[in-house]
């Protein structure tokens, strides 16, 4: 497993909020639970949902998660509850056919916070398929709809190696003219 610690990015967005509540957050695609383990010590409720159950195995016993196998990249539902969560976070994870479902899962004036991999990357490694790297603002054009953009990035990322990653802070809008937000960006 590389990279067991959590994105700093990640940490740092959720930190910021200064929650002082209760609150429920789903980590999208969590694989090996960096984020899962870490916010469950400080969070109420996490679900860690993933296809690879050995990974979801390691940590399933742990208070404060709950986790779901599932392959979310499948036409299947995704087994999750409509408008459950504050905070939804995605890391290293990028699936375009079904990534603006994510937004149904969010309660109103919650947060989407995605980190991931973007075009320039395969220079330094893996992923350098393109089709799990983030166009330029790629984000910001499949959320813009529904969403206020707090935060982008673009760019190279130095950790234990480096890599060129897409980072975006999104507040879920409440939608009362639409015609109106959409021309926002």
């Amino acid at each position: 497993m590389n990279n067991l610690k959590p994105s700093t990015w990640i940490m740092n967005q959720i930190n910021a909020l200064k929650i002082r509540r209760k609150i429920n957050i789903l980590d999208f695609a969590s694989g090996n639970g960096r984020h899962a383990i870490n916010l469950s010590k400080n969070y109420s409720m996490i679900t860690a949902i993933d296809k690879d159950i050995e990974k979801l195995n390691l940590y399933k016993n742990i208070k404060n998660i709950k986790t779901i196998c599932f392959d979310l990249e499948t036409n299947e539902d995704w087994p999750l509850e409509k408008e459950s969560f504050d905070i939804i976070i995605v890391t290293n994870y990028l699936y375009r056919p079904r990534i603006k479902e994510l937004a149904n899962f969010l309660k109103k004036d919650g947060f989407i916070f995605y980190e991931t991999f973007a075009v320039g990357n395969e220079k330094y490694g893996r992923p350098s398929n393109p089709s799990y790297l983030l166009k330029n603002e790629e984000l910001i054009d499949i959320f813009k709809s529904t969403f206020d953009i707090m935060y982008y990035f673009q760019g190279k990322v130095i950790n234990d190696q480096i890599s060129i990653k897409q980072r975006c802070s999104l507040k879920k809008r409440l939608l009362k003219n639409r015609s109106l937000l959409q021309n926002k960006y």
